[in-house]
């Protein structure tokens, strides 16, 4: 998994997956919102995860829902407005498959120039960065920044992966384990060279 640990956007526009993602670790999100992070989200998305019909509600979907309400009355998580016509504009502009909450992400990034993208589905990334050149962002790629700014710890590490894992049906433990990796490989690489006499 190419990604560079060193650099993150200071805000983004959370699709529906990247925001489960998030909150399925507490560690991981509060990590994020010490490191003064802003992620929001468009009026789809929180439609996806509230109050969209479901078949079954699991009770780690429940505690889940219950997170994000969580955060958003501690001021996270805000609606970003999202026009029709820009979300008419960029359905036109996209192929199939691509679900509404991703539309309405790509399409308020896509007009606020100075947010990124934040996704982990793997097509929505491929058109948000080939066709739209938006700045896309990925749960792994926060995890590794706080890794690498030492938001979070190595002590941390497997506490976030199995949390992560009791929550979310199809974990990407495989991809936090080598953002985990690379940002301690980049740390190891980027520490200043120690002057001969100075010890």
């Amino acid at each position: 998994m190419a990604l560079d640990p060193t650099c993150f956007s200071p805000a983004s526009v959370a699709d529906t997956c990247s925001v489960w993602n998030m909150l399925s670790s507490r560690k991981l999100y509060q990590a994020a919102m010490d490191a003064k992070l802003h992620f929001c989200v468009t009026g789809m998305v929180l439609y996806e995860c509230l109050q969209k019909p479901r078949s079954y509600a699991s009770p780690e979907r429940t505690e889940m829902m219950q997170r994000l309400e969580r955060a958003r009355q501690n001021g996270g998580f805000p609606t970003q407005p999202c026009s029709l016509d820009d979300l008419v504009d960029i359905s036109r502009q996209t192929p199939r498959g691509l679900g509404s909450g991703e539309l309405s992400c790509i399409a308020v990034a896509y007009r606020v120039r100075s947010i990124a993208f934040m996704t982990d589905e793997k097509q929505a990334r491929h058109v948000a960065s080939t066709k739209f050149s938006l700045n896309v962002e990925t749960t792994p790629k926060l995890y590794a920044w706080l890794h690498y700014q030492q938001h979070l710890g190595a002590g941390d590490h497997d506490d976030v992966i199995c949390e992560h894992e009791r929550y979310e049906a199809r974990p990407l433990s495989q991809f936090f384990q080598e953002a985990y990796e690379e940002a301690m490989r980049c740390r190891l690489m980027n520490r200043p060279a120690v002057t001969p006499g100075t010890i």
